[in-house]
């Protein structure tokens, strides 16, 4: 297997990933594509390094954009977009994470509180369910805070 193969072997697996997840395939692909090329990328680039048509690679980029592990980036003088990996992605990612996790927590805890009392068992497993998302958070945090900076 060649140099190419590998790397279009790294990308592809990168989009399976995410779509595993529950998230685009695409995504997963121009995450991957970041990561290989290490430097920023226009749509364009992208589109025609994946194979996708522009549309679907804009949208992707702002996904990823908006998960915040890829930023927008200009050029002097240039007019079109550029995308590259933030400065410490993988952070980025727990962090993304443990917001979900965190509004999700507040979700649980309100729901708690608002569940009748006239039905105890099921107001506990709400609980229970609750404490899951406030452990979870907390394990988000110290991930997060034991990982070491990428470059």
């Amino acid at each position: 297997m060649d140099q190419t193969q590998k790397i279009d072997n790294f990308i592809e697996m990168m989009g399976l990933i995410s779509h595993t997840e529950g998230g685009p395939r695409i995504a997963g692909r121009i995450f991957g594509l970041l990561i290989v090329a290490g430097e920023q990328m226009s749509l364009h680039e992208m589109s025609e390094r994946l194979q996708i048509s522009r549309a679907s690679a804009s949208t992707n980029a702002r996904l990823l954009a908006d998960r915040n592990v890829i930023r927008l980036t200009s050029r002097p003088g240039e007019r079109q977009d550029y995308y590259e990996l933030v400065p410490d992605p993988y952070r980025s990612m727990i962090e993304s994470f443990g917001t979900s996790i965190q509004r999700t927590a507040r979700k649980m805890a309100e729901a708690e509180k608002s569940f009748p009392d006239e039905m105890p068992e099921a107001k506990r497993r709400v609980k229970d369910l609750s404490k899951f998302y406030a452990v979870t958070l907390d394990l988000f945090d110290d991930w997060a805070k034991r990982l070491p900076p990428t470059n």
